[in-house]
């Protein structure tokens, strides 16, 4: 009788993942790396996620369950820690510790260590197949399973980015859909953004980043962020003049994944502008998560604009 196997591979830690439609859940794996369905077909997660945390050195637990029936339920659940993990051509395999044979007795609630005793030897792997064998004998062809990975010590939260717009709202990286997701879980969000310019033959940069105080999903399509209020500093691209400038005035910003930037210095005395400075700039949304992934620059050449379009002549620039 063919015997349907699910295995699970889990990373236990004290924070959780980033809450997303795409990321099939299991109570027993809440941590969950990658998940592959019995027709080897991807149910959550990224390869590339586990791959990286193999990489990192991160623990491994992994567990199958046993459908005896095929009624989709599991009869037998196994658990163990993956001591040998390797990475072939984009997958990932593990050995499973030899353990004596063992024989579950139906209706009995009892496994039994049968005679003579021989050892059993398994192979899982992100290809969605395990293969077993005993001591004694060949091993089987593989079978096809189901799969969840997560990993088994705490993993510290990361700022991960998550996507990426361009100067005219273009998608540049990432995925806005989980951007969304991220915010509608309540998932700690920042963006950044910043530009490298030549000035006076030298390359001069500067890079932002902040938590937003007030976010804004407009139609299912776009957000809006701002950001919050602080005392304007004299200079942002000078660091000898990283100081504070009259204290009654007050830099304030609002961004969109549209690419629009408009930043605004209020004079709180008086409530009056003293300044808009409308902008485009790319924008980088990151998303709190336990994974770290590459984190590249925010200064990009001419990563911010004046907007001529929202220029204010009233006002200095």
């Amino acid at each position: 009788m063919l015997v349907r196997i699910v295995s699970v591979w889990c990373i236990v830690t004290s924070s959780l993942l980033l809450s997303s439609p795409s990321i099939a859940q299991d109570q027993r794996c809440p941590s969950q790396l990658y998940a592959s369905g019995f027709d080897g077909k991807p149910l959550g997660g990224s390869k590339q996620r586990l791959i990286d945390a193999v990489q990192r050195g991160e623990a491994i637990r992994i567990g199958w369950d046993i459908d005896f029936d095929e009624d989709g339920e599991s009869d037998l659940s196994h658990w163990a820690d993956a001591e040998f993990l390797s990475v072939w051509e984009g997958e990932v395999f593990t050995q499973v510790t030899a353990i004596h044979r063992q024989r579950p007795i139906r209706g009995e609630g009892e496994v039994r260590l049968p005679g003579p005793f021989t050892e059993w030897r398994g192979l899982l792997g992100t290809n969605g197949l395990i293969m077993g064998s005993l001591s004694d004998s060949e091993p089987g062809a593989g079978r096809s399973v189901q799969m969840f990975w997560c990993a088994a010590r705490p993993i510290k939260p990361t700022w991960t980015p998550v996507y990426k717009n361009g100067r005219n709202g273009e998608a540049l990286e990432g995925s806005k859909k989980r951007l969304f997701a991220a915010i509608r879980a309540g998932h700690p969000i920042q963006v950044g953004w910043g530009l490298a310019r030549d000035v006076a033959g030298a390359q001069k940069s500067v890079e932002h980043i902040v938590s937003p105080v007030f976010l804004t999903i407009v139609d299912g399509q776009e957000i809006s962020a701002q950001l919050p209020e602080h005392i304007a500093a004299k200079s942002y691209w000078d660091i000898d003049q990283a100081l504070f400038d009259e204290p009654a005035v007050m830099w304030r910003g609002m961004l969109t994944s549209k690419g629009v930037f408009d930043a605004v210095w209020v004079n709180r005395a008086t409530g009056s502008i003293v300044r808009r400075a409308p902008q485009r700039a790319v924008m980088t949304w990151y998303v709190q998560d336990v994974a770290p992934q590459s984190t590249p620059s925010l200064a990009i050449p001419d990563g911010v604009t004046a907007d001529p379009e929202r220029r204010d002549d009233r006002l200095p620039q």
